[in-house]
């Protein structure tokens, strides 16, 4: 059972004159908790920038030299240069909020600070479901438009084959394996953010049952 449920219990179940010191406990428990969550996702957020930084260095030449032949250098550099700011634009709002809530002493102030945590961390999910699919959506559109640079690059050997099976193929596999990829990045988020989110919740709840008993 949660620590913070615990000490919940133990305050309902007091003397009415013992109930203000502890009620003071549950908001200093739910405080720190909210605390130590916003800064374990501003660590979460370093750890996540830094291995789209290592992919990055890991993904081969031959993959690069594709872009290259579909003319798509610019575009590709834009959508990850436009993907690490937005990445240090929320770390930077992750750890302002790290900040505020370590320094909040008022009820009211915390249950709307973490609201606007809640917040912030969904429209980040949202942000980078968003960029993998218009990224891909923009790079694909080009690839396919051109058939026959596209036909080199998947027949290189010039072999007898039949153009249109071909791309409609690879299309199909693009969009299947675009589909899978952003089903495990979301699953990912689910299970990092979403747990806790959860926990940032039930601190706000428990806040605010607190402040309406006041």
């Amino acid at each position: 059972m949660d620590l913070l449920e615990n000490y919940k219990k133990a305050w309902n179940n007091q003397p009415i004159d013992s109930n203000t010191l502890t009620k003071q406990q549950i908001y200093n428990m739910a405080h720190s908790k909210s605390s130590s969550i916003v800064k374990w996702i501003f660590i979460i957020g370093l750890l996540e920038l830094a291995f789209w930084v290592g992919i990055n260095l890991l993904i081969p030449d031959s993959i690069y030299k594709i872009y290259e032949d579909f003319n798509l250098e610019n575009q590709v550099k834009f959508f990850m240069i436009l993907h690490y700011i937005v990445i240090i634009i929320f770390l930077y709002f992750f750890y302002m909020n790290y900040k505020k809530i370590s320094a909040i002493e008022n009820t009211k102030k915390l249950i709307n600070k973490i609201f606007k945590v809640r917040k912030t961390i969904k429209y980040y999910v949202y942000y980078n479901l968003a960029i993998v699919f218009l990224s891909s959506l923009v790079i694909n559109s080009v690839m396919f438009s051109n058939s026959e640079k596209l036909m080199e690059v998947v027949n290189p050997e010039d072999l007898p084959v039949n153009v249109s099976q071909v791309i409609t193929v690879t299309i199909i596999s693009q969009i299947i394996a675009l589909l899978i990829f952003m089903v495990l990045l979301w699953l990912f988020y689910k299970l990092i953010y979403g747990i806790l989110l959860k926990k940032l919740k039930r601190n706000y709840k428990e806040l605010a049952k607190l402040d309406s008993e006041n």
